[in-house]
């Protein structure tokens, strides 16, 4: 055992280059410890103490072409086996390095390719085998990174001007990452448990990422912005309880927002928002509560809002906008459901659209599509086995349609299809395996169904302008069709049947 206290005129091991106003305090107690000291420029410190067996520390503040003035390093580690780096250039930056623990590595690097300072780089490591790097390149960036543990790793990049991340990991074998390219950008990361994954990666300005993962092989992945289109003012939530959850959210553009929120297991989320599109101001919310549940989103365009819930297990649901104005609201409770909402297409966008679906049950199914003007789609299901669809303006222009559909009990279908402009179709079925479909294609033509029973089947049929017709049947068993073509034709069924 040797202690060893050394400055700047008495280090062997060590090469130094000194400068004036340089000061640098170096303490190792131990075996085989290594540390190097280079410093250029004016009014630099660099502190180091090390304590254990073979750790090895380097501080380089400054080059023979940038000077470094006002840098102050400090690198502390307690252990065996523990590796230390730090380099930077330019004016008034600091790097503060910790490590407690065995086999722990710390990089940090600031402006080696770019002109700046203010920056601040600061790491923290309590375990064993933990690995974390910084890398800043602009001016008043700022990262921390903390990690408490065993095999952990954290990476922060910035790039830019004003710059805040912060990360935070507990656990075995958890990593995070952050990549910063802009100006104004804030991200956060917090890991607790085992195993987890969590990327955020932010090109533009104004940007904010919020990553929250407690539980084991969690995965979250931000992406904002890309190396070719900046996002600007861009907001991303992800906060996952649980194991084996997957949470994927990518958007560029202006002000554009993705929460997600996941409780249970084995569940995933994607939102993508305005790709090589231009846009903004979308927002999706994305809420799961059980197991194996799955949603999905896309939406490009402006002033797009989806809202996704499901609480239940194995669930799905998918969003697909287009357009301007346009809203989709899912909910499922229940095991096994299935909704899809489709507004606007690859060649007709939707404006005004408004699309809501609700399920509670199990094997329940909606899907609602519609394209173009003021359309609104509204279905709600309870029970088992229901199945609704509602399509309107299929690959054609014209709008102001309304389809909306109702269905209690188990083993009920509902479907209507709507061309043109102005119609109307309402579908209401309380009971078990009652269908009601409803065709409409031309303008201003209604179409209303209610069924009170079970077995019951209705269809209409409209061609032309101006139709009308309404069916009720209450009972088992009835069966009612009615085709209409022409103008101004008006049709009323009612049948009482075995009940």
């Amino acid at each position: 055992m040797k202690t060893v206290i050394l400055s700047l005129a008495t280090l062997l091991s060590a090469s130094v280059m000194v400068a004036q106003s340089n000061s640098s305090d170096v303490t190792q107690t131990g075996d085989a410890n290594t540390a190097s000291v280079n410093q250029t420029g004016d009014t630099n410190s660099s502190l180091l103490l090390q304590e254990g067996m073979g750790n090895t520390a380097s501080a380089t503040q400054g080059s023979a072409l940038f000077a470094s003035r006002n840098g102050v390093i400090e690198q502390t580690q307690t252990g065996n086996k523990n590796s230390a780096t730090a380099q930077h250039e330019e004016d008034v930056n600091g790097i503060f390095q910790v490590q407690i623990g065995d086999g722990n590595t710390a990089t940090a690097t600031q402006n080696l390719e770019f002109l700046g300072g203010m920056n601040v780089a600061d790491q923290l490591q309590e375990g064993n085998g933990n690995t974390t790097i910084i890398g800043q390149e602009g001016t008043s960036n700022r990262a921390f990174q903390i990690q408490v543990g065993d095999e952990n790793s954290a990476s922060a990049s910035q790039q830019g001007d004003a710059n805040f991340s912060a990360s935070n990991q507990e656990g075995v074998f958890n990593t995070s990452t952050i990549a910063q390219v802009g100006e104004l950008n804030q991200s956060s990361q917090t890991q607790v448990g085992d195993a987890n994954f969590g990327a955020a990666e932010q090109w533009g300005t104004n940007n904010g990422v919020v990553q929250d993962q407690q539980g084991g092989g969690n995965t979250a992945n931000s992406l904002q912005g890309s190396s070719i289109f900046d996002s600007r003012g861009g907001q991303v939530q992800q906060v996952q309880v649980g194991d084996e959850n997957n949470a994927f959210a990518n958007h560029e553009e202006d002000n554009n927002t993705i929460i997600q929120g996941q409780s249970g297991d084995a569940n995933s989320a994607s939102a993508i928002q305005n790709l090589l599109s231009f846009g903004g101001d979308n927002s999706v919310t994305q809420v799961q509560l059980g197991n194996g549940n799955t949603v999905t989103a896309a939406q490009n365009g402006s002033t797009n809002t989806s809202e996704q819930t499901q609480e239940g297990d194995e669930n799905s649901g998918a969003v697909t906008q287009s357009g301007a104005d346009n809203s989709a609201t899912q909910s499922q409770i229940g095991m096994g459901n299935n909704a899809e909402a489709i507004q606007g297409g690859l060649f007709f966008t939707s404006r005004g659209g408004t699309i809501a679906q609700t399920q509670n049950g199990e094997g329940n199914t909606a899907l609602a599509r519609h394209e173009e003007d003021n359309n609104t789609i509204t279905q709600t299901q309870t029970g088992i086995s229901n199945t609704v669809s509602a399509v309107q303006n299929l690959l054609t222009t014209g709008g102001e349609n309304v389809a909306e559909q109702l269905q209690f009990g188990a083993g009920n279908t509902g479907t209507s299809v709507q061309e043109g402009e102005s119609n109307l179709v309402d579908q209401f079925q309380f009971g078990d395996d009652n269908v009601a479909i409803s065709s409409q294609l031309g303008e201003t033509n209604v179409s209303d169904i209610f069924q009170f029973g079970a077995g019951n089947v209705a269809q209409d049929t409209q061609t032309g302008i101006g139709n009308a017709t309404t069916v009720s049947q209450v009972g088992e068993l009835n069966a009612s069709t009615i085709i209409q073509t022409g103008n101004a034709n008006s049709a009323t069924v009612t049948q009482n049947g075995f009940q």
